[in-house]
This record gives structure tokens, sequence and C-alpha cells, in this order.
């Protein structure tokens, strides 16, 4: 085989590779395994028969364990995403605008300081449309005034 040839093959092949990565499941839907541990809608954890919805929504654990580091979890992304449309209300992120930056807090550990960053695209966290809004729910995380 010339080197041609092999050049060739190693580009179809790299190409292969990438589509292969890009459909991997081949068109079956991800869901979650779901267990015998909710989160409830308070944020405690309970032993209980499975439940298609609750799978489906997120809110079952296979272990006692694992619910319970969710519930952890779950409860400062809801307190945040509650806190976010408190400062908004109906003022919502315009994702399709590409050109305007969207807000959400970041923690740092180190300094043990809440913060704001920038993005432009889409991202799984409550976000403001204004960085006034960002910064003013930082304040009250760092403040104490709220507890996620």
């Amino acid at each position: 085989m010339n080197i041609y040839k092999k050049t060739i093959k190693d580009l179809q092949d790299r190409v292969k590779s990438l589509e292969d990565r890009l459909t991997p499941c081949n068109g079956a839907v991800w869901s979650p395994v779901g267990g015998d541990w909710w989160i409830n809608g308070e944020g405690d954890v309970v032993e209980a028969l499975q439940s298609p919805l609750a799978k489906d929504f997120g809110a079952e654990r296979p272990t006692e364990q694992q619910a319970e580091r969710a519930a952890i979890e779950m409860r400062k992304f809801n307190r945040l995403l509650a806190l976010r449309d408190e400062l908004c209300g109906d003022d919502v992120v315009d994702w399709n605008s590409s050109n305007t930056p969207k807000y959400f807090l970041v923690y740092n550990a180190f300094e043990n300081v809440w913060d704001l960053s920038a993005i432009y695209k889409s991202f799984v966290t409550p976000c403001f449309k204004t960085e006034e809004q960002a910064r003013l729910a930082c304040n009250m995380l760092n403040m104490g005034e709220v507890e996620l």
C-alpha cells in the first residue's frame, strides 16, 4: 500500500471513529438507573417502590448513600435556582443570543467566597441575565443572607 492509500485509509478510519463517538448509542436515549431510594419533594431520602416518573425525573438512586449525596446537591441547585428566580423575576436569559453574556455563580473554596463568571453559550446551572443580578446573588451568599 503506498503512502497516499495509507493516509486515505487512516483518515477514513478516523472519520468512522469520530462518527461512532457522535452516535455511540445508535439513537437510544440514556435514562437514569433509578432505584429504591428517593429524594422526595421536601429533600428527604426515603425508601420506596420504584416509579418510572421519579426515575425519569432523576429523583431515584440505587443506594441510600447515593440518595443522601444527591439530596445535598439538589438542595443547593434548587435554592440557587429559587434565588435567581426571586432576583430576576420574569427577566429571562436569551439563549439565542451568542453575543450577550450570561452570568453564573462560582464558589472559590480557597478564599471561601462566591463570585460570578460569564458565558456566552448554554450552561447547566442557574444563569442570570445581568451582571448586577448575579453580583447581588453573590453578595447575599457571601454575607450569609442565603445558605445553599
